[in-house]
């Protein structure tokens, strides 16, 4: 079964914690958190003691989306966030193993980015190592773009690829109730999801959205 992860990037800032407050009364057992950091992807958002600080008044399990350039310098300070879940780009560090390492030796479950441009195949290596792989459907850090639909075909093949381990399929760019119905069918497990669910009626929108996965 699929689960909606809410993007946090997605709310509305002024309004942060009536946000937590309604996820959580929707029982959202997951919370998507964007490290952002002006330099990898063009915008900034949610330092490490933002993350904290939410951590601490709220009981969902946060999936931390490190987006930043040089990750290494910065996990131990993710880490020390409380988050239970830490995904790094692929393509950010030359070190990905070790940052990886690293979240596993804390106890936490490690993730892999890949961007649209970057075929699934490169992580095949890591595949014992890791807890889950998050597929980019959109160019990170720049909201507002469309579902890029050839990402149907990447998850499908990283589907094969992991080859009945445990690693779960996350999905993030673009999601709106259609396409999450479209990347639940084709493997998908954890569907992060931003403006779709925060524009407009949210309540409305998480149950469409929910009716989509079903």
């Amino acid at each position: 079964m699929a689960t909606i992860l809410p993007s946090i990037f997605g709310a509305d800032i002024l309004r942060l914690q009536e946000e937590i407050k309604f996820l959580e009364a929707e029982n959202t057992e997951i919370l998507h958190v964007d490290l952002m950091d002006g330099t990898y992807v063009s915008n900034i958002a949610f330092g490490p003691n933002q993350i904290a600080a939410m951590k601490k008044a709220s009981s969902m399990i946060f999936d931390v989306h490190m987006m930043l350039a040089n990750p290494e310098r910065h996990i131990d300070e993710v880490i020390k966030t409380g988050a239970e879940m830490i995904s790094v780009h692929y393509e950010s560090t030359p070190h990905v193993h070790y940052i990886i390492q690293k979240i596993k030796q804390a106890g936490r479950k490690a993730g892999v980015v890949l961007n649209p441009g970057t075929p699934e195949g490169m992580i095949e290596y890591l595949l014992d190592d890791i807890d889950y792989i998050l597929i980019m459907t959109i160019n990170p850090g720049q909201p507002g773009q469309k579902f890029i639909e050839k990402s149907l075909e990447k998850i499908k093949n990283t589907k094969k690829m992991i080859a009945g381990r445990s690693i779960q399929i996350e999905v993030d760019g673009g999601v709106n109730a259609e396409v999450a119905r479209k990347v639940k069918e084709v493997g998908a497990d954890l569907i992060v999801v931003g403006g779709a669910l925060f524009n407009g009626s949210p309540q409305e929108n998480y149950q469409a959205l929910r009716m989509a996965i079903q």
